[in-house]
């Protein structure tokens, strides 16, 4: 299976439980890996016949520009959902991760797989 992928992707996002963490919004570092349609984009050399990563990272800073997430497991699915549904990608991997949110941690995040129903 092919793959695009964006790495080390960061972006502020209002997301959080706690009180101080709705105060201001977070960077958070996501990974992205896209499944890329098979529509021979290698052989077409088209950008319609994959995935527009630069399109893909657009949306996702502006979609968390303003909209608020108590857990990352949310923002995550959110995310994912955009990916296969607006992109038509026929399935994501997508991490994203706090840095520094905890004391003697570097990243702390989740990691989801979705596809499309019947792509996997």
């Amino acid at each position: 299976m092919d793959t695009i992928f964006i790495r080390e992707f960061r972006v502020d996002a209002w997301v959080g439980i706690y009180e101080w963490e709705k105060l201001r919004p977070q960077t958070l570092e996501l990974e992205v890996e896209i499944g890329i349609p098979d529509k021979g984009a290698g052989k077409s050399d088209d950008i319609h016949d994959t995935v527009h990563y630069g399109q893909v990272v657009e949306r996702f800073a502006a979609e968390l520009k303003d909209r608020h997430f108590g857990l990352l497991e949310a923002l995550a699915e959110h995310l994912a959902g955009i990916v296969v549904g607006e992109f038509g990608a026929p399935w994501v991997r997508l991490s994203v991760a706090k840095l520094g949110h905890i004391r003697n941690v570097r990243k702390v995040g989740v990691t989801i797989e979705r596809s499309r129903p019947g792509k996997g």
